[in-house]
């Protein structure tokens, strides 16, 4: 058996056996197990109810796990969210790609946080309305490669240098109007199926130039990964389109009754 096929069936194995331990009759209350890498918080409304799977990554600010199940910008309003409404769910540590996958199979009840809406991703998910909105993107770079972008006055001229290699996460998505430009002027790309800390230190060595961020993410993130603001250099263009909301994506198989459910908690908590 091959490592890739191993693994997706590892990956399936635990999702099936978190579901069914969500599944079991139970009271009112809290199980925990172990899958996806991770540990899942079990909230069921009710004994017999099938949860939603509700997948996260560690990425403080937006989401970190904590005795209420998740806390951070996008981590804390979702939880609440799905309280509000007593919608029952798991929470699931997942990594982003493989996320992305059970969505797109459609192969239960699974959602995702902080996601950006998009045409493409509508044609195999639903949303929410959104529980955050981000500040604008700026560029993050090491302090030791900033005196290459003094010479450019947008992001745009950073994308027509060929020689400077953005650092992108695969199947990501930067906004409509970032991910846009980018399609459009076609810089010179790196991909990587890396979570955001691990991509930082690809930037602190200087293994590719630059990567997209949203301001209030930044320090959290670079302290997370162990290194010191001092390490980077933050990089603002005042052209640099607007932030994005970040909503509740989930599968198809998510009834339409739960997402209405959920914007009416979202909207009760703003």
């Amino acid at each position: 058996m091959s490592a890739a096929i191993f693994l997706t069936t590892f990956f399936d194995l635990c999702r099936d056996t978190v579901r069914a331990l969500a599944n079991a009759p139970r009271r009112h209350g809290i199980a925990l197990a172990l899958t996806l890498g991770g540990p899942a918080l079990v909230l069921a409304a009710d004994a017999g109810s099938s949860p939603v799977i509700v997948h996260y990554v560690q990425r403080p600010p937006y989401m970190t796990p904590s005795n209420d199940g998740l806390a951070g910008l996008t981590g804390a309003p979702t939880v609440m969210a799905f309280k509000r409404a007593n919608v029952p769910f798991v929470l699931a540590e997942t990594p982003f790609a493989r996320q992305m996958h059970m969505l797109e199979s459609n192969s239960g009840q699974d959602c995702m946080i902080g996601m950006f809406k998009k045409p493409e991703r509508e044609l195999f998910a639903k949303f929410t309305q959104p529980v955050y909105q981000d500040r604008a993107q700026v560029i993050l770079t090491a302090s030791a490669n900033a005196h290459r972008f003094a010479k450019y006055s947008s992001v745009t001229d950073v994308f027509n240098d060929k020689s400077m290699r953005l650092l992108v996460k695969l199947r990501y998505s930067y906004g409509v109007a970032l991910d846009a430009l980018i399609e459009r002027y076609q810089p010179t790309i790196n991909k990587t199926a890396d979570e955001n800390l691990l991509m930082l230190k690809a930037i602190k060595l200087q293994m590719d130039d630059y990567m997209f961020i949203a301001p209030e993410e930044a320090a959290v993130a670079i302290a997370a990964a162990g290194f010191s603001e001092s390490d980077f250099a933050q990089i603002k263009f005042k052209n640099m389109p607007d932030g994005e909301h970040r909503r509740i994506m989930c599968s198809k198989n998510v009834p339409d009754e739960v997402i209405a459910k959920l914007n009416a908690a979202i909207k009760v908590g703003k």
